[in-house]
């Protein structure tokens, strides 16, 4: 660590910023995937190849929420979060917000809905570790769930709610625990939101002890409930990546020092490329985003968006082949696995059963259906 006084970056939209030391972390840019793609849960799509023109993303203009003629209907409810932290409401055909749900002080890249559509969770911005709130979509009142929690994540039934506590503005001294090891207070916890019984999974401590902390940006609960992907971003020169599956049943830490919960990167050099992001499909595989590479300076030269094997990281197909300079955050898959939506820096894209993705919308840091 080094003598060099912090600066102060506060979580905004898409990946959160991290600094530790004296060489802060430059704002990584990710991938924006505007290739060929398609639902990974899905079946007989080719591989994809690049877009003809890459960058450039049509605008979706046919298609409503209940489908076309022999097409699977989109989500009935899709929520998102604005670039200026608003929460909203969206008709899912058209992008077009069709309610209010908070105007101001949203923020991270998750939202998560319960399976009737009918709540949504979200974190906002207030305190060192953030808060986590449900509101109706309809527009009911909306209602304090945790004093300390971001990232939140529903497991498939809605009846646990998986988020993180940690500091998001970490090297703050207001936001300093008493003893100074940031790192201590970072965990991730698991709510049966019935009982309001909480399960604690700090760092593991003999990592914790070096005080530097590991920020969770992400949570996905697996198709029967058993296990969370835990995406966990850099803190420090662009090192530390790591994507976790924890079972909350059997393990006491989100991660092993180890590395033995860590999803494997197959067929590329581990010391160069990590997983930003994963989330689950229908299936039990991962839709992850894996770049190269990692390090310092950041340096990204390439982006696969692809469903891979959690257990071994093989890729299963490429779900699509990204540019590299924007984020490619806030992955959300239908229950059905017949819709892929993420986005594309601040631009909302959704996909169907193999076709390109088109742009439905913009203006946004999370979105989720």
């Amino acid at each position: 660590m080094g003598s060099t006084t912090p600066r102060v970056i506060p979580a905004g939209y898409g990946r959160r910023r991290w600094l530790a030391g004296a060489r802060p972390r430059p704002a990584l840019a990710l991938a924006a995937a505007l290739a060929t793609a398609g639902v990974a849960a899905c079946s007989g799509a080719d591989q994809p190849s690049p877009a003809p023109s890459a960058g450039i993303a049509t605008t979706a203009a046919a298609g409503t929420a209940q489908g076309t003629a022999g097409a699977p209907a989109r989500p009935g409810t899709l929520v998102a979060v604005t670039t200026q932290g608003a929460l909203v409401r969206l008709d899912p055909g058209t992008g077009q917000t069709v309610r209010t749900l908070r105007q101001a002080g949203v923020v991270g890249d998750a939202v998560a809905l319960t399976p009737d559509g009918k709540t949504v969770y979200y974190e906002v911005g207030a305190g060192c570790e953030h808060e986590i709130w449900r509101a109706g979509t309809d527009g009911g009142a909306p209602t304090k769930v945790a004093s300390k929690g971001s990232a939140p994540a529903l497991n498939p039934d809605g009846t646990r709610l998986a988020y993180a506590v940690q500091y998001i503005m970490a090297t703050t001294s207001d936001c300093l625990p008493p003893s100074g090891n940031v790192a201590a207070g970072f965990r991730v916890v698991v709510l049966d939101l019935a009982t309001r019984k909480t399960w604690q999974y700090p760092m593991p401590p003999e990592v914790a002890e070096s005080g530097l902390p590991a920020p969770i940006s992400h949570l996905s609960w697996s198709p029967d409930g058993a296990r969370l992907a835990v995406s966990i971003t850099a803190v420090q020169d662009n090192e530390g990546w790591r994507l976790a599956l924890m079972n909350p049943s059997t393990d006491t830490t989100y991660f092993r020092e180890d590395g033995s919960t860590d999803v494997p990167l197959a067929g590329v050099d581990p010391h160069d490329y990590y997983y930003s992001e994963a989330v689950f499909l229908p299936n039990g595989h991962l839709f992850a985003v894996r770049q190269c590479c990692d390090g310092y300076p950041p340096k990204t030269t390439s982006v696969d968006m692809s469903e891979i094997d959690p257990a071994s990281g093989r890729q299963i197909r490429q779900v699509a082949v990204g540019l590299t300079d924007r984020g490619h955050t806030s992955l959300s898959v239908s229950a059905d696995g017949h819709w892929l939506l993420y986005l594309s820096g601040a631009d909302l894209q959704i996909s169907q059963d193999g076709a390109r993705p088109t742009t439905l919308a913009s203006g946004f840091q999370a979105a989720a259906w």
